[in-house]
């Protein structure tokens, strides 16, 4: 209770809480972020999921290239030129299959590196099935935890861009290669024009429980 004859403005206490509030912020902000940081650098990709994320973005990706293409609505344009001066081009086959894979596994698990061959800031909001292949169900062991950190997600949306815009499409395909601590752990080709996959030479054998493969299908 205030001693009496002294009235606290509601206005003024307002006011002083506010600042009391911005002075520890200011002295607190820089644990606060770091904490924060050192909780999200701790948090783990199971690899399991992160292939079956891949292998579901290289065919959503490879639907969209061979949609294109059956619709004849390539688009193709110069983005510039190879070291060997040849033209490097760019078809809406690409832009459309980068925004399906890079959004995919951005949306999944947002905190790992992606790169990708093409560049487009297009958002989707695709979001992955949950759907775990019964090949890598069967073959590979969940828990394959690694920190999220070290994860790094290559994709090309779609290789052998000159041969699509010449309907050379068996030469096509969509790829996703994945590396922990710069060292290459999961490979998916995907052929759209043929129905055809194949991870197993691209899978890292340490992933696998021992005397298994994971084959080609």
């Amino acid at each position: 209770m205030a001693p009496m004859g002294i009235r606290l403005s509601p206005l003024g206490v307002a006011v002083f809480c506010l600042l009391g509030v911005g002075v520890i912020y200011h002295l607190y902000a820089g644990v606060i972020s770091s904490r924060l940081a050192t909780f999200r650098q701790r948090r783990d990709v199971d690899l399991r999921e992160l292939l079956a994320v891949s292998v579901e973005a290289a065919v959503l990706g490879g639907k969209e290239v061979k949609t294109i293409q059956e619709e004849d609505g390539l688009k193709e344009k110069s983005k510039g030129k190879t070291k060997e001066g040849a033209t490097e081009l760019l078809t809406m086959g690409d832009l459309q299959s980068h925004r399906k894979m890079f959004n995919l596994l951005k949306n999944t698990f947002p905190d790992i590196t992606v790169y990708s061959e093409e560049y487009d800031n297009t958002v989707d909001k695709i979001t992955w099935s949950q759907d775990i292949p019964a090949d890598i169900l069967d073959k590979i062991e969940g828990g394959k935890l690694v920190p999220v950190n070290s994860v790094t997600v290559w994709i090309d949306p779609l290789d052998a861009t000159q041969e699509y815009t010449e309907k050379l499409v068996k030469y096509v395909t969509t790829m996703v290669c994945v590396a922990v601590n710069g060292k290459p752990v999961i490979g998916m080709n995907n052929h759209p024009s043929i129905h055809f996959h194949d991870m197993g030479d691209g899978y890292s054998p340490s992933l696998l429980p021992s005397g298994k493969k994971l084959y080609n299908h």
